[in-house]
């Protein structure tokens, strides 16, 4: 496992975000009071807006709910991986920073003594082997 792989769960939450925030967006661009009805034939080229918006709706909440599948597989494949961990503080400090996304130094925090940012991060990227970026 990489650092990059460990990572993906902060991207995938942010590629949600911005999914859901695009569907609020469609959702806000339709007017959903009924129409006034009127004898008047309408104008050539009228557009029928909710008529063309709402399969976008529907491809979008799509999307959104594949993201969301994709999230909990990616999830469950990260906890069993660090539940593998052999060491304890590592453990630890892989599931603060990868699975509850909080920034190495809320991570040494937590862990607390005398743990520093520094010193969580390099732990991370030594056990996995890695150069730290």
């Amino acid at each position: 496992m990489t650092v990059k792989e460990l990572q993906q769960l902060f991207y995938l939450e942010r590629i949600i975000q911005h999914e859901k925030d695009r569907l609020d967006e469609l959702r806000a661009s339709v007017d959903l009071h009924s129409p006034g009805l009127s004898d008047m034939p309408k104008a050539p080229g009228a557009k029928d807006k909710l008529g063309d918006t709402v399969p976008k709706i529907v491809d979008q909440e799509t999307e959104i709910l594949k993201n969301i599948r994709l999230y909990s597989q990616t999830k469950e494949r990260l906890l069993r991986y660090i539940n593998g961990v052999p060491f304890v503080r590592i453990k630890m400090i892989m599931i603060l920073r990868f699975i509850e996304q909080k920034s190495w130094q809320e991570v040494a925090e937590e862990i607390g003594g005398k743990e520093t940012e520094y010193s969580v991060k390099k732990a991370v990227y030594r056990y996995l082997g890695e150069k730290m970026g």
